[in-house]
């Protein structure tokens, strides 16, 4: 009666077994090498300003669960339009009546909904008088561990004949690019 179940059940033991243990071997073996750069949350390059906890305006969230209805009801259309090619004349008509008054409803809540201001993304942000200067300070540069090891040593390569591969030749100090400090 449950023989069908163990196989799945024996897949899911091996699977769980299998990802704790490479969870646990990757904290058990991996190597530790905390530094403060490596410490600090990364947003997009930019140095990171004010709580994690920070609340979001309501628009985020009314503009992804709007996105999600039309891409939705969009999604019909295709279903729609693979049925109605197999269908005869008369049944062509009616479903393209039913589709004119699909699309004639997400016309009106389109409308609708750029009416009541839904759309407007700069709603509210004129209302602030000076932005955050922490936001538009300069990061401190990434640090690789290699910046002060000195000139770089390239073998200068020379061709001796034509029909000969190239050579090296005495090597020549050739010094890194200075970057500045401007953007």
């Amino acid at each position: 009666m449950l023989n069908g179940y163990i196989p799945i059940a024996v897949m899911m033991a091996a699977a769980a077994v299998l990802a704790i243990g490479m969870v646990s071997a990757s904290a058990v073996l991996g190597p530790r090498h905390p530094t403060k750069y490596k410490n600090s949350p990364y947003e997009c390059g930019m140095t990171p300003v004010g709580s994690a906890r920070e609340r979001f305006p309501i628009k985020f969230y009314l503009i992804a669960m709007l996105f999600i209805i039309f891409d939705i009801e969009t999604i019909f259309l295709y279903p729609w339009a693979v049925t109605f090619i197999h269908q005869d004349r008369p049944f062509r008509l009616f479903l393209l009546a039913e589709m004119g008054l699909f699309v004639g409803i997400l016309f009106v809540g389109y409308f609708y909904i750029l009416g009541k201001g839904a759309l407007d993304w700069d709603e509210g942000q004129e209302d602030r008088a000076e932005l955050d200067p922490r936001v538009y300070a300069r990061r401190a540069p990434i640090r690789f561990g290699n910046e002060d090891s000195g000139p770089v040593k390239l073998p200068s390569l020379v061709q001796t004949s034509p029909e000969d591969h190239f050579t090296a030749a005495p090597a020549e100090t050739v010094h890194p690019p200075v970057l500045s400090g401007k953007a």
